[in-house]
């Protein structure tokens, strides 16, 4: 019987948003000693699932059994005192402290009443050498290697007394240096160990090097199930994208033919003017990079998690720095240095995390669309209050803002909120609009007005519209053409919307991750 014997399992998992399932009848057991991978597209319902193990979810069907009991996991603390520890991509660790301070945060190590800051100094040292990881105890984890700090936070999980470890798509921003090292760490948590280990990762060179079984979840469903030496790579992919592809040849060049024959390459239209282009362009985890975008278009950027697309908008904004390649707006080179240098160019960028890289929460709706563009309505060293009133008005009334756009902005819901970015792009009166993710957490209607809103912006102007996002379904609907990010690589190929579905961007991805990984 399912919940019997050692082992973390679910058994029935289901998991529902306002009526929509991204869990759907998961079943799925984790031994101690062993890896077992998780794999899926984009929305798949992954990190739902992790969460759901962790304790941060609470599914609205289904249990969880540790060791032969079922839990009853009320908050993330649960799932720790049952023994599972979930490594996010974004780490927990906090970056002003000692790799030692982090490891016993707390849980120090007293006597007498006192903190022993030398003994938990010298069990951080032995610790990071018996886990292989190049640190010290002393060593501030802010100035660590985004490898390195993984790795403390696995080890930190570990020495916490976690038996079953939970870890989402750990490599993703990893050299391969860094990606083989931790992946012999998670190896040897399981066999000398005894810890299970589920890994989500969607790169099959990975999966396959060190997981004994592979789930694959499509559309919140496990859709395939089995051993690592039973399931090739071909059965994943197909699981995954959802459709019968061919047997995967021997190289990267040959897969690179099979996916080009279905989907259409786009014409190139002499018609109207090149926007932007980049040509061959190289920054951090960006390997080699061409893309071309002309007026009134909308180029949709798609690839896995960790395939580079938001990492080449901020390079186009100045926030990450550009390391080799050109690019060029209206046919002129662009150099971009800053992000001030990016606005002053009419490059606008709508981020994903407004509430991190957009908003402030304590500013009105209204002063924070007019943030970029305070510089227009200043005479001399006063600001022109009521223009900007005005103009922020007007805009925020264009991308149909409902709520006091003239109270704080952390009181609207978060569907306005993404509208206040719109309203403060469409100030900018951009030439190049960049979007990543945007209708990131916000509800149906207020998608689709943003749907509509970003085919206006490039209708009704010279505008020019890169999009990224990981719903397939979105890019379809709201681009003319698609280019496809493959580990830090866009060769500027763009693809006709008309000729792709959801299970052919899939496979465009999915086929080049599972040939060179």
């Amino acid at each position: 019987m399912v919940g019997d014997g050692a082992g973390l399992t679910a058994r029935g998992l289901g998991k529902h948003y306002d009526g929509t399932w991204v869990l759907q009848d998961v079943n799925l057991s984790l031994q101690p000693g062993t890896v077992v991978a998780l794999v899926g597209h984009n929305g798949a319902g992954k990190s739902t699932l992790l969460r759901a193990l962790s304790g941060v979810e609470r599914p609205d069907e289904g249990s969880i059994w540790v060791d032969g009991h079922r839990l009853t996991m009320t908050r993330p603390a649960d799932a720790t005192d049952a023994g599972i520890a979930c490594v996010y991509q974004e780490l927990s660790l906090v970056d002003q402290l000692t790799v030692a301070q982090n490891l016993f945060l707390g849980r120090e190590m007293q006597r007498g009443g006192l903190l022993t800051r030398r003994a938990m100094m010298g069990q951080a040292d032995r610790l990071c050498e018996e886990f292989g990881i190049p640190a010290r105890g002393a060593d501030n984890v802010g100035e660590l290697t985004i490898a390195v700090r993984q790795m403390v936070e696995v080890m930190r999980a570990v020495h916490r007394g976690s038996r079953y470890l939970l870890l989402d798509e750990p490599t993703t921003a990893l050299e391969q240096a860094q990606i083989e090292r931790l992946l012999t760490m998670i190896q040897s948590l399981a066999t000398d160990r005894g810890i299970g280990v589920l890994l989500v990762d969607h790169k099959l060179d990975e999966v396959f090097a060190v997981a004994q079984r592979v789930i694959a979840l499509s559309n919140g469903r496990v859709v395939l199930e089995g051993t690592s030496r039973d399931v090739d790579r071909a059965a994943v992919i197909q699981a995954v994208v959802g459709r019968d592809i061919a047997p995967l040849e021997t190289t990267a060049q040959a897969d690179a033919k099979a996916i080009g024959r279905s989907p259409t390459l786009i014409a190139e239209d002499d018609s109207r003017p090149v926007v932007f282009s980049a040509e061959h362009v190289s920054g951090p985890r960006l390997t080699d990079v061409s893309v071309r975008v002309v007026a009134h278009q909308i180029l949709g950027v798609y690839g896995l998690a960790g395939a580079g697309r938001s990492r080449f908008l901020r390079t186009v904004y100045g926030v990450e720095p550009l390391l080799g390649g050109t690019m060029r707006l209206d046919g002129i080179a662009y150099i971009p240095r800053t992000a001030r240098y990016a606005i002053s160019q009419h490059i606008a960028l709508v981020p994903e995390e407004r509430k991190r890289d957009g908003l402030i929460p304590m500013m009105t709706g209204r002063d924070n669309a007019a943030l970029p563009v305070l510089d227009r309505f200043q005479r001399l060293f006063m600001v022109l209050w009521a223009r900007i009133h005005a103009a922020t008005g007007e805009a925020t009334s264009q991308v149909a803002v409902r709520g006091d756009t003239t109270a704080s902005v952390s009181r609207l819901s978060g569907g306005n909120q993404q509208k206040i970015m719109f309203a403060r792009a469409v100030l900018q009166r951009p030439r190049l609009l960049l979007l990543d993710e945007p209708t990131k957490g916000v509800d149906i209607g207020a998608k689709a007005e943003i749907h509509t809103l970003i085919r206006s912006l490039a209708n009704d102007g010279d505008t020019a519209v890169l999009v990224v996002s990981s719903e397939e379904e979105e890019l379809l609907q709201v681009a003319d053409a698609v280019v496809v990010f493959r580990g830090g690589v866009c060769d500027g190929q763009a693809f006709d919307v008309s000729s792709l579905t959801q299970a052919r961007l899939r496979e465009l991805a999915w086929m080049s991750a599972g040939a060179v990984g």
